[in-house]
């Protein structure tokens, strides 16, 4: 519990973070076009909080770069895919 705890003001960073990006999605749901600058914000979002998270901890490496842009282009993508269905 203890090394949960020295993390937790990140997490509620990002969790703040996420969920501004799908309550501004929610708000949004009539602008296709907004709500996908809502996606890349958020995503771009996630991934500076990593980098700024790992730096701080002074563990960031080139794979955890790799591995936060992966998940994030890969949430683009599904949204994305949900947002031109049609």
């Amino acid at each position: 519990m203890k090394g949960i705890s020295k993390h937790l003001p990140h997490y509620f960073v990002l969790f703040g973070l996420l969920f501004a990006g799908i309550a501004a999605f929610v708000l949004f749901s009539y602008d296709r076009a907004f709500q996908m600058i809502v996606a890349v914000s958020v995503a771009t979002s996630y991934v500076i909080w990593g980098l700024v998270h790992h730096w701080l901890h002074r563990d960031l490496y080139f794979s955890i770069v790799l591995e936060y842009l992966a998940v994030a282009a890969l949430g683009l993508v599904m949204v994305f895919s949900l947002i031109l269905r049609s």
